[in-house]
């Protein structure tokens, strides 16, 4: 969540002043590689940053770990005299400002897409509506990242005072700046890499392999397609997580092997963008989605999830459409529309895009540090 979400954050604080302190979890250190935990780990180093190692289990933890955490952060805030927090994920803004509280140390809390939402699981709004609804009491700033959240939050929640940002900042303007040309070469090294023919059709997605990210579905929806389709059509996906034997064994079973391709973790997205024709972005629950928004800034179109905050930036057809990810069927007819016509961006278009630029997102971020 550290190093996806915050390292300009970081920066920020330390132009206004701030000596920063992390507290995460770099042992169990989730849905990086190695190789980027250890990367991360020097930038932290090298930029000055205070880490602090705290046990924080995944998803929502178990007594035993999460009382261990809160025993570690305990001694970090006796330690330390800080002026604020600022927290992230589920679990570790639960125990953050559980501990903040006990030490009368103001909050900060990035929601990084609510687990409850319209059309989502009923376990979200029976479990985790309350445990925001109590926190908020707790949250001198609440910071949404996506505009039903933002609605849900100034009607519901408590905080002192609720902002709402575009996701983390993505660099628009250069991402523009990025000639036809140099896509072209882009597309072609990829493609060459992956032995991916030239006239193929190929499709990507990006992100962890999980239950939550669905990828599952499109390989369901490639089922569907007539043998021909399947045949032009190639799907890759960038991303490391526990359910790749599954995905690998989903398309052995309808003879899809040889143009289904897992690309582990993935330094060159914006690379894999431009080698694509279409992106998808199946995801059961997401706050905003970087990388389906990575991918309508690169010029690709997009089917996305309609569950969450990838309808503040994907307009129907005119940079891509959502869908349901419950159904293949769906997505089925979309993946054979977009066989048959090829679509693509109309720059023109997708001005809009430009709210989601990160000299927007960090003046923002900057006026909230500063009020506190």
């Amino acid at each position: 969540m550290i190093q996806q979400f915050n390292h300009r954050n970081i920066k920020i604080l330390q132009n206004l002043g701030y000596e920063v302190h992390i507290a995460t979890n770099m042992v169990d250190f989730g849905s990086m590689s190695a190789d980027e935990n250890e990367r991360f780990k020097i930038w932290i180093s090298d930029n000055n940053v205070i880490p602090h190692q705290v046990d924080f289990e995944r998803r929502m933890g178990t007594l035993k770990g999460n009382i261990r955490s809160i025993r570690q952060l305990r001694k970090i805030f006796k330690t330390n005299d800080f002026s604020f927090i600022h927290v992230h994920s589920p679990l570790g803004s639960i125990l953050g400002r559980f501990v903040a509280k006990q030490f009368k140390v103001p909050a900060v809390y990035t929601a990084h897409g609510f687990h409850f939402f319209k059309g989502g699981p009923k376990s979200g709004w029976i479990f985790f509506y309350p445990l925001e609804w109590l926190f908020s009491f707790f949250t001198d700033t609440l910071i949404t990242i996506n505009d039903e959240d933002y609605y849900l939050a100034k009607r519901h929640m408590h905080s002192k005072n609720i902002v709402q940002i575009h996701g983390i900042g993505i660099d628009v303007n250069r991402a523009w700046r990025v000639t036809q040309e140099e896509k072209s070469i882009a597309r072609r090294q990829v493609r060459r890499e992956l032995d991916i023919p030239e006239d193929a059709f190929l499709i990507s997605s990006v992100g962890e392999l999980s239950d939550r990210k669905n990828h599952r579905v499109v390989l369901e929806a490639l089922k569907m397609l007539s043998l021909e389709n399947r045949q032009r059509t190639y799907y890759i996906i960038a991303g490391i997580g526990n359910n790749a034997d599954m995905l690998q064994a989903l398309a052995n079973s309808f003879n899809f092997s040889e143009h289904f391709k897992l690309l582990g973790y993935r330094s060159d997205v914006h690379n894999i963008n431009y080698a694509s024709d279409l992106s998808i972005f199946p995801s059961l629950r997401e706050g905003l989605g970087i990388a389906g928004l990575d991918s309508v800034i690169d010029g690709t179109y997009l089917l996305g999830t309609n569950k969450g905050g990838v309808s503040d930036y994907l307009k129907e057809n005119v940079n891509g459409q959502l869908f349901d990810p419950l159904n293949y069927h769906e997505l089925q007819i979309l993946l054979e529309h977009c066989l048959e016509t090829s679509p693509t961006i109309n720059k023109t278009s997708v001005g809009f895009l430009r709210e989601f630029d990160v000299l927007v997102v960090d003046l923002i971020m900057k006026r909230v540090y500063q009020s506190i």
